[in-house]
């Protein structure tokens, strides 16, 4: 009985271990949006990325706040544009921040003088929250901005959502859930099921596969509250008609540019197109080609007619 309750509790152990590994908070407010990582695909573009932070930090903003549907207070930063012009809210990827992710579509936002948001994902920032559930609460916080949005500047102001990496496919994931007020999603390298991204992630950290996978699932479940495998991208997708735009890294070694694919292929609607960037690492297709970016940015907005 000692035994089965001592092997019991080590398993436990692992399982939360897991847990903090793959899902548990790490960032904080304090951390330092010019901090560029050591990885060489991201240092050949420092001078850029360094640039674009700092054109982020140029703007005056609102800092807003709203309560998620679980009880946490959501944190955001609002900019001003035009009296009238579209809203783009912007959601950053997994243990990162809007002023690195969202820097490249933030310069051409303000281009176009449009409104933009740029929340803090929950567990990030200056957001509440110890849990990062890769989309699976985080699509129920688009709502909630979607409803802020609405209720501060009318029913009738369109709305896109984008996002990059984890905010990529955690707007893939809310499509189905939408109201028509949301006009189209932006999707830069955003993943195709978390399924499918903790099976890579064991295999490049040479792990038993399926043991992996299912103490993530349990980890994810006994701690997180949330199961990794509820919703995807993919399932989501097939059941939206909104306008889509993807885009994604050829060279992307962390989600590989074939699940853009997947997710285009994936995708009922009717309006739907598709970037990929050769030479670019994960997130950094404006970096790495910003005038084939902005070019496809704005064919998009204009036969979704918002330009």
């Amino acid at each position: 009985m000692i035994y089965a309750l001592l092997i019991l509790l080590l398993l436990l152990l692992f399982l939360y271990l897991c847990y903090k590994k793959a899902f548990g908070r790490t960032s904080g407010p304090d951390d330092d949006p010019r901090a560029v990582s050591p990885n060489s695909q991201y240092q050949q573009h420092k001078d850029q990325i360094l640039a674009l932070v700092d054109n982020i930090l140029s703007y005056p903003y609102e800092q807003v706040y709203i309560k998620s549907d679980d009880g946490l207070e959501l944190a955001g930063k609002f900019y001003q544009g035009r009296q009238g012009s579209p809203v783009i809210i912007m959601f950053h990827g997994y243990r990162s921040m809007a002023y690195r992710d969202c820097s490249g579509l933030f310069k051409l936002t303000m281009e176009l003088g449009w409104n933009m948001l740029l929340p803090d994902m929950r567990s990030h920032g200056l957001s509440q929250g110890r849990v990062i559930s890769m989309g699976i609460k985080e699509r129920q916080d688009c709502l909630r901005w979607v409803d802020y949005i609405s209720h501060r500047l009318g029913e009738n102001t369109p709305i896109l959502l984008a996002g990059c990496s984890m905010g990529a496919s955690t707007i893939m994931m809310s499509a189905e859930l939408l109201p028509a007020q949301v006009k189209g999603l932006i999707c830069d390298c955003g993943y195709s099921s978390i399924r499918g991204m903790m099976e890579l992630m064991a295999k490049k950290l040479h792990l038993p596969v399926k043991l992996s996978l299912l103490a993530l699932r349990l980890s994810a479940l006994l701690f997180g509250g949330f199961d990794p495998e509820s919703c995807s991208p993919l399932s989501s997708l097939a059941k939206s008609k909104i306008p889509l735009l993807i885009v994604h890294g050829e060279d992307d070694r962390l989600v590989p540019c074939s699940m853009a694919i997947e997710n285009y292929r994936a995708s009922a609607s009717d309006i739907k197109m598709l970037l990929t960037v050769p030479g670019a690492g994960h997130g950094m297709s404006f970096l790495a080609d910003e005038g084939k970016y902005r070019e496809t940015f704005l064919a998009f907005v204009k036969r979704i007619g918002l330009i």
